[in-house]
């Protein structure tokens, strides 16, 4: 089973260990990686991850676009994470972006994330045609992460509503005018922070998430940074509380998030969505544990899964912001 996964602003990533940051001075790095970023690919490994741990986890299967110099390093990159992926050259370079952590205190990780290259009508209509071919073998499609800096606003819904004419179920995790217009495809699942959704609110005296319940979604999340997360399921409301970790960097937690939740939907279809809220969290929390994007090796996903608090909502689902 293979989970598509649009990865249309794919980065290389530079992430840099300092004691302190302190603007205007030289900074000795106390260690640097470079590693194949950007949402999608952060979604991907994760999924990877989990396919020993979880019987019947799907198989990540990225698709977007690459180019120049930069594009070929990526590829590199995602060989060697054995990531595979359908992608499609472009005339641009990926983009570039740099984390900055400070040893003591990682929660103040200074992210720096580049536009990204101008993508052509051809090279859109070529992925497309990758989209439209694969689109037909998968068992779930995750729309995650920025668009390239000219691509419209609804590039996402497109994919959507090729997906529904499939029926294959659809994670949508995004941002600004792209959430707005790609919500309109309904997606099986919008998963959006608590931050996101008061901007994206801004210009409207409607409740969000109720109008997209109302027009079919089935699910609306709403995390909220260390706070508890907000579900609106087929099963009801709840409040979900992820297990409190030694935070080393956050950077990709929403992604391990998606993962862990598209995969426990796939592998154990029948557990209910406490259980798949629940290895989301936990999938969250242990990323938070690792200096890079992804699950550390070790951790134990099933006690830090049985350390989330779940609490039923007993009111309805439009109390959401």
């Amino acid at each position: 089973m293979n989970v598509i996964i649009a990865s249309l602003n794919t980065a290389i990533e530079r992430l840099l260990l300092v004691d302190k940051q302190r603007p205007g001075q030289v900074h000795r790095l106390l260690d640097d990686q470079t590693l194949a970023g950007g949402k999608g690919v952060n979604v991907a490994r994760v999924l990877r991850q989990l396919k020993p741990w979880l019987a019947g986890a799907p198989t990540p299967r990225l698709l977007g676009f690459l180019g120049g110099a930069t594009g070929r390093l990526c590829r590199e990159l995602l060989a060697q994470e054995q990531l595979d992926g359908n992608w499609c050259d472009i005339a641009g370079s990926t983009r570039i972006c740099e984390v900055i952590t400070e040893r003591a205190a990682p929660e103040l990780a200074s992210v720096y994330n580049a536009a990204g290259p101008e993508v052509q009508s051809d090279e859109r209509q070529r992925l497309h045609g990758i989209l439209a071919q694969e689109i037909r073998q998968a068992s779930a499609l995750i729309c995650t992460g920025s668009l390239t800096k000219n691509l419209a606003a609804d590039e996402y819904r497109h994919w959507i509503a090729l997906a529904r004419q499939h029926g294959v179920p659809s994670l949508l995790d995004t941002q600004g005018e792209a959430l707005l217009q790609s919500a309109a495809a309904l997606p099986d699942i919008i998963k959006i922070n608590r931050d996101e959704l008061l901007q994206a609110s801004a210009d409207s005296s409607l409740s969000l998430p109720g109008v997209w319940l109302a027009q079919g979604v089935r699910c609306v999340i709403i995390t909220n940074g260390s706070q508890p997360t907000q579900a609106l399921t087929p099963d009801g409301e709840y409040q979900i509380a992820a297990p409190e970790v030694e935070t080393v960097s956050a950077v990709g937690s929403g992604d391990a998030y998606c993962a862990g939740l598209i995969a426990s939907l796939i592998a154990r279809p029948q557990a209910g969505w406490r259980a798949h809220l629940t290895l989301a969290a936990a999938c969250g929390a242990a990323n938070a544990t690792s200096p890079t994007a992804g699950l550390p090796s070790g951790i134990d996903l099933l006690a830090l899964q049985q350390r989330c608090t779940v609490r039923a909502v007993s009111h309805p689902r439009h109390s959401a912001v």
